[in-house]
């Protein structure tokens, strides 16, 4: 069961020439590799990485319908999703018969609804404290979101306004009303998906402290 093994010389690279008991004479080059194992004998090459990206990711429609169904699937497990409906369908029912809400159960969810602004607004404090400076997202991107939220605002809420035939002292009171200050639910949404808390957070409360001289400015600008 032994085999000779005899070393050849070459100008290029060395060369050995393994005899087995066949008489079989197998030349392997000295740079080439193999993965000899007892299950294995594949050749070892060097690998396209980029090839591989591309062809390992899916297709557009595919990854479509996966981000589809991730964000159909945080809805559905989501308690607003449910509270919103709830409130819509009874507004509608409650329009159109008449139908009046017992006054316990307003009362209950108005006392629920008090608290959840107050714990809201407690998140949102509890999160600027917990930040290395006040302005968490950077001065240039605090600039740009409150530029976003007090200039482009009303822009759009006066197309949108003009495009349904808004004029009048109704258009105005739409632009004013698109200059208020941010509303603290959606950083709780952003806080919850961390998706950007700390520009929302910024938004928040800066957006308050600005929103009076703005909204005045607007005001007088429009006449009303």
């Amino acid at each position: 069961m032994s085999s000779a093994v005899a070393p050849t010389t070459a100008t290029s690279s060395p060369k050995f020439s393994f005899r087995n008991k066949n008489g079989g004479v197998a030349n392997v080059d000295g740079p080439t590799l193999a993965k000899l194992g007892s299950n294995s004998t594949a050749q070892l090459h060097p690998k396209d990485d980029g090839e591989e990206r591309a062809a390992a990711m899916p297709p557009a429609s595919v990854m479509t319908r996966l981000i589809l169904i991730m964000v159909w699937r945080k809805l559905i497990r989501n308690p607003n999703t449910y509270s919103s409906l709830i409130g819509v369908v009874w507004s509608l029912v409650s329009y159109r018969w008449g139908i009046e809400m017992p006054a316990i159960i307003a009362k209950s969810i108005s006392i629920l609804s008090d608290a959840g602004l107050g714990m809201a607004m407690f998140s949102l404090g509890l999160f600027m404290a917990l930040q290395p400076r006040i302005i968490a997202c950077g001065n240039k991107l605090a600039a740009y979101a409150m530029a976003v939220r007090f200039l482009v605002g009303p822009a759009m809420m006066a197309a949108a306004s003009l495009a349904v035939g808004l004029r009048g002292v109704l258009l105005h009171i739409a632009i004013v009303q698109a200059a208020l200050p941010q509303g603290i639910v959606p950083f709780v949404f952003a806080k919850e998906y961390n998706v950007h808390p700390n520009i929302l957070s910024t938004a928040v409360i800066f957006g308050m402290l600005i929103a009076l001289p703005i909204t005045l400015v607007y005001y007088i600008l429009l006449g009303l």
